[in-house]
């Protein structure tokens, strides 16, 4: 009679070398494949830079950010700040003078944003996901009307003296905003250390359309000022 035929299991087929080699190829190959269906393709180039941006890059190398302080001149609801591309650059939602300043770090591809817009609002609403559903970003205020809508230049103001010096000499660089009924006030300085500015603060190149008093325990040694977005007069202020 003859042997039935012996057909080995499969811990037989791989005892060989040879065998698993080919298998282990086999599955190597049906895994690339299969591989999110298409053959990946390069990253695409950037695109090169307009001529306005190539400036800015020129003009405020080294600079990536700095410090951000933000206040205002009256009680503000449901403050958005969003830069030249829509980004959510800066959102309170309650700020009230005196004291109700924020200050925070910020980033920026040219140093500081081209451009910021401004909007606040009478009062703010509060709902599961309402700002994606009205297509703002997830941490902008929404809701009541809108009182103030105002979009100001911002990089082209910061001077090439305050930029050169601080490549030379340090210094930490400080954009600030003050917030006027009548629109947005701009301003700018480097940080150094206390007692080495002109004024006996620490604060240097301090200039745009306003700055904030110099107090030191509690005495204001030195006004505050800001130019009204309107009528152009220089008014001081205890802060």
């Amino acid at each position: 009679m003859n042997n039935p035929t012996h057909i080995p299991d499969s811990s037989t087929l791989l005892q060989s070398p040879v065998r698993r080699a080919l298998l282990i190829a086999a599955i190597g190959a049906f895994l690339n494949a299969c591989s999110f269906g298409a053959k990946r393709t390069a990253a695409e180039p950037a695109h090169p830079l307009s001529a306005e941006d190539e400036q800015l890059k020129r003009k405020f190398r080294g600079l990536q950010g700095g410090q951000l302080r933000v206040d205002s001149l009256f009680q503000v609801e449901g403050l958005n700040i969003f830069d030249e591309d829509g980004y959510l650059f800066f959102a309170h939602s309650r700020l009230t003078p005196p004291d109700g300043r924020i200050t925070s770090s910020y980033g920026a591809d040219f140093g500081v944003p081209k451009f910021l817009r401004f909007e606040w609002r009478d009062k703010i609403e509060k709902e599961p996901d309402g700002a994606l559903k009205r297509g703002l970003p997830g941490r902008a205020y929404y809701g009541g009307n809108i009182l103030g809508n105002y979009t100001v230049p911002v990089a082209s103001r910061i001077p090439d003296s305050l930029l050169e010096d601080k490549r030379r000499n340090g210094g930490g660089f400080r954009l600030k905003i003050r917030i006027h009924p009548d629109g947005p006030l701009i301003g700018w300085d480097l940080e150094r250390g206390i007692g080495t500015g002109p004024d006996g603060s620490k604060f240097h190149h301090a200039g745009g359309d306003f700055q904030e008093a110099y107090i030191y325990q509690g005495k204001v040694l030195r006004k505050g000022w800001f130019i009204h977005p309107k009528t152009g007069q220089r008014i001081e202020t205890d802060y």
